[in-house]
């Protein structure tokens, strides 16, 4: 009877082993597809220096308004992720918790003072994009390193 109980042990990890292993693959490929989701919506920072060369003077009342979007169709109908302004020439605007993949950059001086933020540039304000050297526009990628400098002036205006 002594050996019974081992012989019977054996038999039921023997039966469960198979399904053991396969809840432990389950749970370590959950874990590894959890930390790539994690890792992937890992929120950064992009830091954009502003500068307008226009004739306006930047200050509190005539703000440089910044924003990012998740896409390089900068648009009428695209939507930015963030926004921010700054109250003087060369300010730095820094987005934080920035979770895209990649961002790309608008910005427009406020010479009529009227802005506000929560909608498109008005008709005839100066504006930028954030471009590379064959005049696309560029994307940053949010990190440590995540630095832009866009520099505009009164050349091209919202229509």
């Amino acid at each position: 009877m002594k050996q019974i109980v081992p012989i019977a042990f054996v038999v039921m990890i023997a039966a469960t082993a198979p399904h053991l292993s396969t809840v432990l693959a389950a749970a370590g490929g959950a874990r590894s597809a959890l930390g790539a989701v994690a890792l992937a919506k890992a929120a950064a920072t992009v830091k954009v220096t502003l500068n307008y060369k226009g004739k306006g003077t930047v200050d509190s009342s005539h703000r440089v308004w910044v924003w990012l979007f998740a896409s390089p169709d900068i648009g009428p109908n695209a939507m930015p992720i963030a926004e921010l302004s700054v109250d003087s020439n060369g300010g730095v605007a820094t987005f934080e918790g920035v979770s895209a993949e990649r961002v790309w950059i608008a910005a427009a001086f406020d010479e009529q003072g009227v802005m506000s933020g929560n909608a498109p540039p008005p008709s005839g304000i100066p504006v930028g994009i954030y471009m590379g050297g064959d005049g696309v526009p560029k994307s940053v990628v949010p990190g440590d390193a995540a630095t832009a400098v866009l520099t505009f002036d009164d050349a091209f205006r919202m229509p």
